[in-house]
């Protein structure tokens, strides 16, 4: 994991820290911390070991991911840890990849004093085009994921017209896409 280690600093500046996780967390899967990342007041939370794993997507296909979340410094990064371990542990289990603009719930609210009620797996739009696909020991590339905080109405938007709905809404509202309490864009 050498090497995707150096590929997330190469972005994401000294990994500062991190999570094993619990008894329940996926074996080998841990998180790393990278704080002020992609921008000040921001920790950028990256799963390391999920792609160890060959994940299928739909079609046949498959790939090896790893999960990454923004979250602002204070007060997110432990419950946004909690979210990726649990996706992870999920994706393990099925042994499923996540596909671009594939929505995980909604399940309540993920962070207290939020709205946001579900995620949705899309390219790392924060960092450079060249962070998405980190190449490790020459072997399969890894695909970055970004888990991007949602409401039930954003979630129920992708669902029903599809993810360029929602992301023309983003473009047009240019919200804060790491900020957990934003206010929800406009969906009709």
């Amino acid at each position: 994991m050498a090497d995707l280690i150096e590929h997330l600093e190469s972005f994401l500046g000294p990994l500062t820290g991190g999570s094993r996780g619990d008894e329940t967390t996926p074996e080998g899967v841990q998180i790393a911390w990278f704080p002020d990342r992609p921008f000040h007041g921001v920790t950028t939370l990256v799963t390391v070991g999920l792609s160890r794993r060959h994940l299928a997507l739909p079609g046949g296909n498959a790939l090896h991911q790893e999960l990454l979340m923004h979250v602002p410094s204070n007060g997110y990064p432990d419950r946004a840890a909690g979210l990726l371990f649990q996706v992870a542990g999920e994706m393990t289990r099925r042994g499923a990849a996540l596909p671009h603009a594939h929505v995980i719930g909604p399940r309540g609210p993920l962070f207290p004093g939020s709205t946001a009620t579900a995620l949705v797996a899309i390219t790392p739009r924060y960092l450079p085009e060249a962070f998405e696909v980190a190449h490790i020991d020459d072997s399969v590339p890894v695909v970055m994921t970004w888990l991007v905080p949602i409401t039930t109405g954003e979630a129920e938007l992708i669902r029903r017209d599809g993810w360029k709905a929602l992301e023309r809404a983003i473009e047009a509202e240019d919200p804060d896409l790491s900020d957990p309490t934003r206010a929800p864009v406009r969906t009709r």
